[in-house]
């Protein structure tokens, strides 16, 4: 929100003193360049110091009446800034402590025939946080998507993993021809 000083109207053949005049023009003019200025600062700040950040995505493929620990793509995520550790691509530490931000979207279908399948995804962090969602993909035809955010606070290598359970039928998150991956996540320090 932009603070201005306050507008005057001036009636005809008003004579307008030096105060005036800066009141109106002046000052007007300096709150629109501080306003500009500050957000200038901020993107340059941001651009030399972007938010701590990662976007994973990679498809799953779960029998029914399994569950597994996702492991994402690591060496190719989908944005990355800061280094985050993995050794197996399932377990993921971060940089630096932190208030931190999970986003995980998720969706597919059913491999069974003629029958829906019960998945439920969440994430777990090594403090003992978590938070998760259920999904119930039909089999063929459309998929079915839903997601989930919560914060946690980690210290400095700290982890987080990811997990997905399937029951009555298998799950996938991908399909044939222009059918993309839906299954991300994007963790974010959104605090220090």
């Amino acid at each position: 929100m932009i603070s201005l000083p306050a507008l005057k109207s001036w009636v005809s053949r008003q004579v307008i003193g030096p105060a005036d005049m800066n009141s109106q023009v002046y000052d007007v003019h300096n709150a629109l360049y501080t306003v500009a200025n500050d957000h200038e600062a901020s993107i340059n700040k941001l651009k030399a110091n972007p938010v701590l950040s990662v976007t994973l995505q990679n498809p799953i493929v779960l029998g029914a009446n399994a569950s597994t620990v996702v492991y994402w793509n690591t060496s190719q995520p989908l944005a990355r800034v800061g280094n985050w550790a993995t050794t197996d691509g399932g377990t993921i530490k971060v940089p630096e402590a932190g208030v931190y931000r999970f986003t995980m979207n998720y969706g597919g279908w059913s491999t069974g025939v003629g029958a829906t399948c019960k998945a439920r995804a969440w994430v777990s962090t090594d403090p003992g946080q978590s938070s998760g969602a259920y999904l119930y993909p039909p089999a063929g035809g459309d998929a079915a998507t839903t997601s989930f955010t919560f914060a946690a606070p980690l210290a400095a290598g700290q982890s987080f993993t990811a997990y997905l359970v399937s029951w009555w039928n298998g799950f996938q998150s991908h399909g044939t021809g222009d059918e993309k991956n839906a299954w991300n996540l994007t963790v974010e320090k959104i605090s220090g």
